[in-house]
Formats: C-alpha cells, sequence, structure tokens
C-alpha cells in the first residue's frame, strides 16, 4: 500500500530530516501493510492537521511553526496536544482561534461565539521509564551481559534524578560483583501520596541475551481507585491550576484548563467519567480557571475523549457557556 499525506507533508515542509516524525512519515508513504502503527500515528497527524485546515482558525501559523520546530518526541507531543484539542472543536462546528503568542496573555484556544477559552497544559511524567532509560544506557558496555528487573511496590511519578543516580550506581556495583538476585531498596518520596517507595530490582545472567544487557520494568497497577499513583497525576492537574503563566491567561475570558495527561503516568487507566468526578470533587472554589478537563490522547487516533469537571460557584453566565461547549463537544462530566 502506497499513500500520501498532503496536509502533514504541507506542514512538514522545510523541516530538517531529524523531525520526529521523518522516519514515520517515510515508512507510512511506502508500500506497507494497512494495518501498520507508522501508518496509523501518520494519518491521525493528517487528519488532525486537515480538520485545522479546512476549519481555517486565526493564528494556526504559530501552531505550525512549533511543528516545524519540534526536535525531539516530548517537543513534539506538546505541539500536538494544542492540536488534537483545536482539531475537535473544529469537527464539532466550534469557531475558534488560537491565542495570541510571544508574550501576549490569551490562552491558546479563543472560542469566537461563546465567552469561553481553552489552555492547554501537556506534561510527561514516567519515574519509571526514566530509570529504566537510565539504567539502559549504563548497562551499555558491561560484559557478560545481565537482565535486570525493576518492580516497584506502586508506579511512581516521579524519581528524583539524584535518587536515579543512587539506584544506578547501587546496581552497576552489584553487576560488577556479580551480586545476582533481588534486592528490595526503599526509596522516600514525601511529596507523594505514597510517602515510601519499595523498588525491587533483580538482576540474573543474561548469556541468553544477544544484543548485550536489558532493563525491563513492570509499573503494574495494584491501587484500588482512587490509589496513591493516580492522586499523585490529580495533584498535577490541580498544580497546573496555580501554575502563574496559566492564571495569567485567565484575565482574558472565562478559561478551562486542558490538561493532556497521556504521558503523566498511568493517568490514561482512569475512566472518563471517574476522572470527570474527581475533578469536580478537588477543583477548588477559588481558582481562576471556570473548570478542569483531562484528556488522555492516542497517538493513532485524531480525536480525544475529554473529562470536565467545573466549580460550583460559576456564575449563570458562565455555566451555560461550558454547558453549550460540553453539549457540543459530546464532554464526559460537567
Amino acid at each position: 500500500m502506497s499513500t500520501s499525506f498532503p496536509f502533514l507533508q504541507d506542514w512538514m515542509e522545510n523541516t530538517p530530516q531529524d523531525h520526529p516524525l521523518a522516519d514515520l512519515i517515510a515508512e507510512a508513504a511506502g508500500n506497507i501493510p494497512a494495518g501498520s502503527s507508522a501508518l496509523a500515528v501518520v494519518m491521525a497527524f493528517e487528519n488532525i492537521i486537515e480538520a485545522l485546515e479546512k476549519a481555517k482558525p486565526e493564528r494556526r501559523g504559530g501552531v505550525r511553526r512549533d511543528f516545524r520546530k519540534a526536535r525531539t518526541f516530548d517537543d513534539l507531543m506538546i505541539t500536538r496536544a494544542e492540536m488534537v484539542a483545536g482539531a475537535k472543536l473544529a469537527r464539532a462546528g466550534v469557531p475558534f482561534d488560537f491565542g495570541r503568542r510571544n508574550g501576549a496573555t490569551e490562552p491558546d484556544l479563543m472560542l469566537r461565539d461563546m465567552n469561553l477559552a481553552i489552555e492547554v497544559k501537556a506534561r510527561r511524567l514516567d519515574g519509571l521509564q526514566d530509570l529504566r532509560d537510565e539504567l539502559q544506557a549504563a548497562l551499555a558496555d558491561v560484559t557478560p551481559p545481565v537482565l535486570v528487573r525493576l518492580l516497584p511496590d506502586s508506579p511512581p511519578l516521579v524519581i528524583k534524578s539524584a535518587t536515579r543516580d543512587e539506584v544506578v550506581a547501587e546496581t552497576l556495583q552489584r553487576v560488577r560483583s556479580r551480586d545476582l538476585g533481588s534486592q528490595t531498596k526503599a526509596i522516600e518520596q514525601p511529596w507523594s501520596e505514597r510517602p515510601r517507595l519499595l523498588l525491587n530490582i533483580g538482576i540474573s545472567q543474561g548469556d541468553y541475551l544477544p544484543n548485550g544487557s536489558l532493563v525491563t520494568a513492570f509499573g503494574g497497577f495494584w491501587d484500588a481507585e482512587p490509589g496513591a499513583h493516580l492522586r499523585d497525576v490529580e495533584g498535577e492537574v490541580l498544580a497546573a491550576l496555580e501554575d502563574e503563566q496559566k492564571v495569567r491567561q485567565t484575565d482574558t475570558r472565562p478559561t478551562i484548563l486542558l490538561f493532556d495527561a497521556a504521558r503523566t503516568g498511568m493517568a490514561w487507566i482512569r475512566s472518563g467519567r471517574t476522572w470527570a468526578q474527581r475533578l469536580a470533587m478537588r477543583l477548588p472554589d477559588t481558582t481562576p480557571f471556570v473548570g478542569a478537563a483531562v484528556m488522555t490522547p492516542k497517538l493513532d487516533d485524531p480525536d480525544v475523549g475529554i473529562s470536565l469537571g467545573v466549580r460550583e460557584n460559576l456564575s449563570d453566565q458562565d455555566r451555560a457557556a461550558v454547558d453549550e461547549l460540553a453539549h457540543r463537544l459530546g464532554l464526559t462530566g460537567v
């Protein structure tokens, strides 16, 4: 199957060869099966950009520039969060423009026919994956190879840099001294709902590993809802409500904070309805935002579900605007 992506390729014009999507586009444009993951991801970007270009929101050129300037996958995902939210508005027929940039205090998405705006926030937090990556790099030249298994008693949203360095150093020492087997390390994390993390680190011989040492991580999910891990994720959403830059955006008009939590721990494991209920329960009446929403977009899907919780003390005017938006977008919650 050979295909092209006119809208995406237009946005890719003049991007360097190391753009995060370049290899995927080259793969998807070739003769590959219709169900390939590369094709699904590229088609999702194509559909998102097509929706934006057909809706013609003002200042989409700024989003396109951010898309073109992305040099890492993290850069691209931050921009994609704004793109996918804009595309959802476009498909629902909700007229909007992208907010003014370069120091202006406007939210990311300004709705034209209702007194509302949306400010988008994306945050990547994965403490276990960060540790796995650093350990994998540290073990690259170790011979004979070993298999290292990481198993926490709860998925850590964050493992601080100094602690990761300590774990890597201790694990390397064990590998060099051939101290095989499992040991459990206690990690203090007073900022978390689980202030003491227990991390089991198992080391075994990896003679059968043809490509060198391998580190595997099993995040698991053992908490009852709402467990410590998801309360930590909730805390990140609530913290964004107090971000000074985000708060300044609310001076323009009533604003909803939309948090892209797809890469914030295991936020995706919670149902949309539960997210909406928890946001409504924990949203402080004193926040300048009219509401907070969470989305967990997937790379191979151009659309996304959004869960929204709003302040109880909204004015009648703001409540009517939020209700209209929720109806038009089919939002979970409110």
